[in-house]
């Protein structure tokens, strides 16, 4: 039987699928449907299958496969929860965001989504490698290619799945394993750096100590910079109070607010929102892109007030 599960309101399961029919990580991973997303996970080894589908009043909705114990649905459950972003409060986003006019209509827009994470810690560990310097499409692909060899299969009825191994499993792979998965000895010698690196910090740190102190832990593995270290924090962890500094924001920034924009401003303004900010930002422009952009984009500079000039930094440790 289908189990509820509680969000922060508001929350809207149709922007999920939404932003999962776009995510490139989650069109090779899961099973997209009209009103329902299947993904694969691993518990103390075993590889299931669990799906989310929308219900009443859009709440989203949990199946769960017979015959796990009571500790196995509650991790899967806790697991779906955190992918989905259930807990965020996205309404002091909103209260945020409210005086940026030229904001608004991408916050409009995409009321309601929720951060949708990578599932696993262990997933976006991998690729967080597997990113650097590589367009989001080929990373997935190689993605892709890792879970197909390495992954768990497991059916569902559109086709196999391959859940991501635990930490503890990808702990044991060796470079030469991943090099015949990914076709890349450089990445496949870094990934088993800094799976035991992260591994070795331990999810609880990474998820719970303060910031700086995750950031600096990622920073000290080899192999991790300040934009793979951020990756982890922000799309795995869904850490949103602080933003790495991110080349691609720039663009999309200028998207919304002109030829310049003031990172001091919009860090003041979200203060531990900021990385709701970019995922907003990053997620609203392409799709005012995408869709009779042009009347769009000229009503979202309409909206806005002349003479905000800025130079855009997203530091590090932008605080």
């Amino acid at each position: 039987m289908p189990l509820t599960i509680p969000t922060t309101q508001p929350f809207s399961f149709a922007q999920t699928l939404a932003f999962a029919r776009r995510f490139p990580a989650c069109q090779t991973q899961c099973v997209i449907g009209d009103s329902s997303i299947t993904a694969p996970l691993a518990i103390d080894g075993r590889p299931i299958a669990f799906t989310l589908r929308a219900g009443h009043n859009d709440a989203p909705l949990i199946e769960l496969p017979p015959g796990l114990s009571e500790a196995a649905r509650q991790t899967v459950i806790d697991r779906a929860r955190r992918w989905i972003g259930a807990d965020d409060n996205v309404a002091a986003f909103y209260a945020a965001a409210e005086p940026d006019a030229r904001f608004q209509p991408i916050v409009q827009m995409l009321h309601g989504l929720h951060h949708l994470r990578f599932l696993t810690l262990a997933e976006i560990t991998v690729y967080s490698v597997l990113m650097q310097r590589t367009p989001a499409r080929l990373a997935s692909a190689s993605l892709g290619r890792f879970l197909s060899a390495l992954g768990k299969p497991i059916d569902v009825p559109e086709r196999t799945l391959f859940a991501m191994l635990e930490l503890v499993e990808l702990c044991e792979l060796t470079a030469e394993q991943i090099t015949e998965a990914i076709r890349s000895r450089s990445k496949a010698e870094r990934i088993v750096e800094v799976v035991r690196g992260v591994a070795a910090i331990g999810e609880e740190t990474l998820r719970h100590a303060p910031y700086a102190e995750a950031r600096d832990a990622l920073l000290s593995i080899r192999g991790l910079g300040p934009f793979s270290a951020g990756a982890i924090l922000l799309r795995g962890l869904g850490r949103m109070d602080e933003l790495p500094w991110m080349p691609a924001f720039e663009e999309h920034a200028r998207e919304v607010y002109g030829r310049a924009v003031d990172h001091a401003t919009i860090a003041k303004r979200y203060g531990k929102h900021i990385g709701y900010w970019s995922y907003y930002l990053m997620t609203g422009v392409p799709r005012l892109e995408g869709s009779d952009s042009r009347n769009r984009r000229r009503s979202v500079g309409a909206s806005t007030v002349r003479g905000t000039a800025i130079t855009v930094r997203f530091a590090t440790n932008a605080r």
